[in-house]
Order: structure tokens, then sequence, then C-alpha cells
């Protein structure tokens, strides 16, 4: 089970798994549960945890639990986004993916001649409610802010329209689907060997 009522999230983490043997990847909405995790903890790890034992207990299912830190190099340590990378906003509701881009666009017009970078910090955690076994990783990827927003939406990821992998790049929601899953199997590359073998030694 991916702790996510996101569609494009599994069908990510689908594409990263689908190597290993008899796994087949259920979301949230899959099962028909509706019940959400609140999401208090400081950090990523700790809200991802928390996920995946909530969800894996309630479903009975191997879970893994996902929660993203994001940082800038160009806004005050004050206002860095952290685990509110979805909730980037001043009552910390969980926003629209239009919401989002229109957070970004007014926060980038505060800082017009500076080339912006985006540091994601994922913490993904796995978790047997059987066992009561846990494992987790993490991961790190960087990337840069584009000067315009994409009119390609990927629903789901909504900062996917303005941002790239590389300086000047071709926007996240403009890369074909091969150009997507080759660079999620190039970063995520630990994470699935980590699980791979966690994995093993539940079976």
């Amino acid at each position: 089970l991916i702790a996510t009522h996101n569609q494009a999230k599994l069908q990510r983490y689908q594409h990263l798994l689908g190597g290993i043997d008899d796994l087949e990847l259920v979301s949230l909405r899959d099962m028909n549960i509706t019940d959400k995790v609140d999401e208090d903890q400081p950090t990523s790890i700790g809200n991802a945890t928390k996920k995946a034992k909530f969800y894996g207990d309630l479903s009975g299912l191997i879970t893994i639990g996902i929660d993203e830190a994001l940082m800038t190099n160009f806004l005050p340590d004050g206002q860095q986004p952290g685990v509110y990378a979805r909730r980037f906003s001043g009552d910390k509701r969980e926003l629209s993916d239009p919401e989002v881009i229109e957070v970004w666009q007014k926060i980038f017009a505060e800082y017009p001649n500076i080339e912006k970078k985006f540091i994601w910090d994922f913490a993904i955690v796995f978790y047997n409610p059987i066992t009561k076994d846990i494992g987790n990783t993490k991961v790190e990827q960087i990337s840069y802010a584009l000067d315009t927003v994409s009119d390609v939406m990927q629903p789901g990821y909504p900062m996917s329209s303005f941002m790239s992998s590389r300086k000047n790049g071709k926007a996240y929601s403009e890369m074909s689907e091969s150009e997507h899953i080759a660079a999620d199997l190039e970063n995520f590359d630990d994470f699935v060997k980590i699980f791979r073998v966690w994995l093993a030694e539940q079976r």
C-alpha cells in the first residue's frame, strides 16, 4: 500500500518498484480508505513514519509512507517550506494545484534576479503491520526554477510545471513518460535497492 490518495504519486512508485516480482501496489483510494493522518511532525521522516504505521495498521498491508520536505537557496531560513511543501500557506491548509502555482509565482516575483534552486528531501518509510518491522531511507533531489510556468500541468505535481532537473531545461511536466521514469530510476536507485532487500526479509 502506498499511503497516498494521489494517483500520480502511486504511478510514480509503480514505475520505480515495477521490477520487483510478485509486488502489487495500491493507493488509499484503491482501498477505499478515506481516513486522513494529521501530518503534525516537525520532520519529513516523522510524518512518513506516522503515515506508514497508521495506514499499515488500518489496512493490514505492508505500507510505504512518503513525505517531502522542501528547502530553497533563496528564501530566508524562517520562510522555508520544510514539511509544508503542499501546505505552504498562512493557515497551513492543503493547497490545490492552481493555488500552489499562484503562491510560488508571487514568491518568485520577490526574488527576480536569483538562480533559484529547490532541494527536495524525500523521506520514505516502509512498515509491516504483522511483524512491526520498519525500514526507511531518504532521497535528495535538486531542481531548478524556470522563468515561466509551463502550460502543461501534471495533476498532483503542480510544481513540476515550473521546475526542471537542469538550469533552463525542460519543465518536469513537459517530460515524456520515459524521461520521467529514467530520471526517477536514477534519483531513487538507493531506495529501490534498500526496499527490495527489506521486502525480501518480510517474505
